[in-house]
C-alpha cells in the first residue's frame, strides 16, 4: 500500500507556483461541494418555496400543448379530414343561416377562413341554400364538420320569399299619396315596452313585453339554458341574430336576477358537461381539467385558486366566474 509520503512526493516535486495553483484549485472545489451540502440546512424557512414557479411551468407546458393540439386541428380541416370528435373540439355552432352569416360569426363558430370565402363566393355568384342539407355540399365542409353544425343550421325561406316579394313591388309603394300616410301614420305609432326579467321570462313574455320577434324570443331561452342564466344584460348580444339597435331600445326595461343563475359545481362536473357550456371550449376544458387533477384532492378550493391553477386569461375568468361553484372544502 502506498503510504502518505510517497502518494504527497510528486506535489513536492512541483515548482512553487504549480503548488499553489493546486491548493486554490482544491480550495475552490471543496467550497463549491460544501455549499451544495449545506444549502438546504440554510434555507429553511417559506423563500425557497418554487410551488409557484412549478405552477407557471406547468400552466405555459399546458397552453403551448393546448396552442398545438389547436393548430393541428386546423391544419386537418384545411385538409377535409377532421373526424367527428375532432370537429367537437374545434366547433362551437350555434343558431345560423348559412345564407346571411357573416364572416366574424363564421370565425367564432370555428370555420376557417378559407371555408368562408369559398361558402361567400357561391352566394355572391347566385347561389342560395334552400334546406340545411344543401351546406354539406359545399366542397370544404367535411361531414364531420356538417354533422357537428347541421342542427344548429335554420335557413329562413320565409323570410327570404318576403324580401323578394318586396323588391318586385318597390315600385308600386309610390303610387298613392293616401297610402304614404297610412303607412307613415302606422310608423309613427309608438311602441310600449314593459320590464321583464331576463332569467325567469318566457317566450311569451318576451314577444309580449319587448316585441321580439318568436324565433329570436325562442334562441334567447335556447341560450339561456346553455349559459345557466344572466348575470348581465348585455349578453343578450351574444345571442346570434339580436340586433345592437334593437338592444339600445330596450336596455332600460331589462332587468337580470342574478340569484336565478344555475351554477357549475367545478370540483365534480363532468368533461363533456362542461364543454357544453357556450364559455367552456375545447382547450379551456382540457386545461382546467388538467389543473383539477394536479390540485389536491383533485379539487379547486376557492375561485383564486382555479384562476391561478388554470391560467385562464382574465377577460374569460370575469365571464365564468359568475358560473361556477366551488362548495365547501373538505
Amino acid at each position: 500500500m502506498i503510504n502518505l509520503k510517497q502518494f504527497l512526493h510528486p506535489f513536492f516535486t512541483l515548482g512553487k507556483g504549480e503548488q499553489k495553483g493546486i491548493v486554490i484549485l482544491f480550495l475552490l472545489v471543496f467550497m463549491i461541494w460544501s455549499v451544495q451540502i449545506l444549502l438546504p440546512y440554510l434555507f429553511t424557512d417559506h423563500d425557497t418555496d418554487f410551488t409557484d414557479y412549478k405552477n407557471e411551468i406547468m400552466s405555459f407546458r399546458l397552453s403551448h400543448k393546448a396552442y398545438a393540439d389547436s393548430m393541428n386541428l386546423r391544419r386537418k380541416q384545411l385538409k377535409g379530414s377532421l373526424g367527428y370528435e375532432e370537429s367537437l373540439q374545434l366547433l362551437r355552432p350555434f343558431d345560423f343561416d348559412p345564407n346571411t352569416l357573416d364572416k366574424l360569426s363564421y370565425m367564432e363558430m370555428g370555420f376557417s377562413e378559407k371555408q368562408f370565402k369559398v361558402i361567400k363566393n357561391y352566394l355572391d355568384k347566385g347561389g342560395r341554400f334552400y334546406k340545411k342539407e344543401d351546406f354539406k355540399k359545399i366542397y370544404c365542409i367535411s361531414n364531420a364538420e356538417y354533422e357537428v353544425v347541421g342542427p344548429y343550421i335554420i335557413i329562413d325561406n320565409e323570410g327570404f320569399a318576403k324580401k323578394k316579394h318586396s323588391a318586385t313591388l318597390k315600385g308600386n309603394t309610390r303610387q298613392k299619396k293616401g297610402s304614404s300616410k297610412i303607412t307613415s301614420a302606422k310608423a309613427g305609432k309608438k311602441t310600449i315596452y314593459a320590464i321583464t326579467e331576463l332569467n325567469s321570462a318566457d317566450t311569451i313574455k318576451l314577444m309580449n313585453n319587448l316585441h321580439i320577434r318568436a324565433r329570436l324570443a325562442k334562441r334567447i331561452i335556447k341560450y339561456r339554458e346553455l349559459l345557466g342564466g344572466f348575470y348581465e344584460k348585455e349578453q343578450l348580444l351574444e345571442v346570434y341574430g339580436f340586433p345592437r339597435g334593437y338592444y339600445k331600445k330596450i336596455h332600460s326595461f331589462l332587468l337580470v336576477d342574478t340569484l336565478l343563475i344555475r351554477k357549475i359545481y367545478i370540483n365534480e362536473v363532468e368533461f363533456k358537461v362542461l364543454l357544453k357550456h357556450p364559455y367552456f371550449n375545447y382547450e379551456t376544458t382540457k386545461l382546467i381539467f388538467t389543473a383539477k387533477s394536479k390540485s389536491p384532492l383533485n379539487q379547486f378550493s376557492d375561485y383564486e385558486v382555479f384562476k391561478q391553477k388554470t391560467a385562464i386569461s382574465d377577460s374569460l375568468c370575469s365571464r365564468v366566474e359568475h358560473y361556477l361553484y366551488f362548495g365547501r372544502t373538505k
